[in-house]
């Protein structure tokens, strides 16, 4: 585990793990967060939100992630916190199996992860990796509220 304070931002965290892609790493992950934003005093309900998407990211990471690559494979986790977001990234080793928001369907026992995180997560998205060859799955959350816009700021409509 690597945590960092950067001094030049007014607030900025960041935490990062690596873990087997194996099925018991998905709840590591997990704790991992709950540790990192509660030692980063990010432990409100949007904490629930976050914590929910690391589950469902690492989850895909380890099914689809490391697929071909046997069961050895790798996925790592970063958070990044300012004053005003948290951004979380799982990278995995295989830029081929990437991430999309199937349609809702009754009958389906699976398949419900980025849906989940489309929902709960203010942004998120993914990238191809051109070093090590894989893919990062982000998502972000707004933690702050937001204020008026600097266009709208003391204007009268």
């Amino acid at each position: 585990m690597r945590t960092t304070r950067h001094a030049h931002a007014k607030h900025s965290e960041h935490a990062e793990h690596s873990f087997t892609a194996v099925p018991q790493s998905v709840a590591e992950a997990r704790t991992f967060t709950t540790r990192t934003l509660a030692a980063w005093r990010l432990d409100d309900d949007r904490a629930d939100d976050i914590r929910l998407c690391v589950s469902e990211l690492a989850s895909n990471a380890v099914e689809h992630g490391t697929h071909g690559r046997g069961p050895r494979g790798v996925f790592h986790l970063r958070i990044d916190a300012d004053d005003l977001h948290v951004h979380v990234e799982v990278e995995d080793d295989d830029p081929m199996a990437t991430p999309r928001v199937r349609p809702e369907s009754e009958k389906a026992t699976g398949g419900r992860g980025m849906a989940i995180v489309a929902s709960l997560a203010t942004a998120w998205g993914f990238e191809n990796r051109a070093f090590g060859g894989g893919k990062a799955v982000w998502s972000e959350f707004l933690t702050a509220p937001a204020g008026p816009r600097p266009a709208d700021h003391g204007r009268r409509r």
